[in-house]
C-alpha cells in the first residue's frame, strides 16, 4: 500500500450549475400537495431544493466523485497501475474520497429556473414543470484524497476533464448544465 496522496482541485463552471436536492422534508411535503396545487407550491420552494450550510448554497462534494466515477467508466482509462488489460480507474475511484463543499453564492443570489421535466411514475412520457435554483458563473475548489497514493496526476487531469466536459455536475446535464474545466490541479502534503 502506498502512501495517501491528497490533490487539490479547482473547477470553473462553463455552463450554468442547476440544483435539484429533494431532502427527504421537502419530498414529504411535496407528496401531500394536490396535483393541482403542485406548480404553485414548486414556486414557492424552489429554492429549498439547493444545498445549503447556514446561508450559503454550496456545491456538494458528492457530485464531483459522482462525476469522476462516471467518467471513468465512460473514458475506460487503463490505470499506470494496471495488472489487467481491461482494468479501469473505475473500481479504484470508488475508494477515493472528496471533501471541500464549497461556498458558490448567497441564497438570494440564486436564480429560479423552470423547465419541464419528465415526471416519475406510471406514464414515464408525462412532462411536467419545475423550478430549480440556478447561478450562471461559479466555481469550486475541493481536496481530493488518494487512500492508496496510486493516483497518476496526468491521468487524474484526464479523468477530471472528461468529467468536465462530458459529464458535469448538478441537475439537468442531460441539457449540458453543470459542465465545468479545470482550473488547476495540484499535491498537497
Amino acid at each position: 500500500m502506498g502512501l495517501i496522496k491528497k490533490y487539490e482541485i479547482k473547477i470553473k463552471g462553463m455552463q450554468p450549475l442547476v440544483w435539484n436536492v429533494m431532502k427527504k422534508d421537502l419530498y414529504d411535503e411535496q407528496k401531500k400537495i394536490k396535483k393541482n396545487e403542485l406548480a404553485e407550491w414548486d414556486l414557492k420552494t424552489w429554492q429549498r431544493k439547493a444545498e445549503v450550510k447556514g446561508d450559503k448554497v454550496v456545491i456538494p462534494s458528492r457530485w464531483l466523485r459522482s462525476a469522476l466515477i462516471n467518467a471513468c467508466k465512460r473514458t475506460r482509462l487503463v490505470p499506470h497501475f494496471a495488472t489487467k488489460k481491461n482494468e479501469t480507474y473505475t473500481t479504484y475511484f470508488e475508494s477515493v474520497m472528496l471533501e471541500g463543499d464549497p461556498e458558490v453564492c448567497k441564497l438570494k443570489d440564486l436564480i429560479p429556473y423552470g423547465a419541464f421535466v419528465g415526471a416519475q411514475g406510471k406514464n414515464s412520457s408525462t412532462k411536467v414543470w419545475r423550478t430549480r435554483p440556478l447561478i450562471e458563473r461559479w466555481e469550486g475548489k475541493f481536496l481530493m484524497i488518494d487512500p492508496y497514493g496510486r493516483i497518476n496526476i496526468e491521468e487524474l487531469k484526464e479523468l477530471v476533464d472528461h468529467a468536465g466536459a462530458f459529464v458535469g455536475i448538478g441537475d439537468g446535464r442531460n441539457m449540458n448544465f453543470g459542465r465545468f474545466e479545470l482550473e488547476t490541479i495540484k499535491e498537497v502534503k
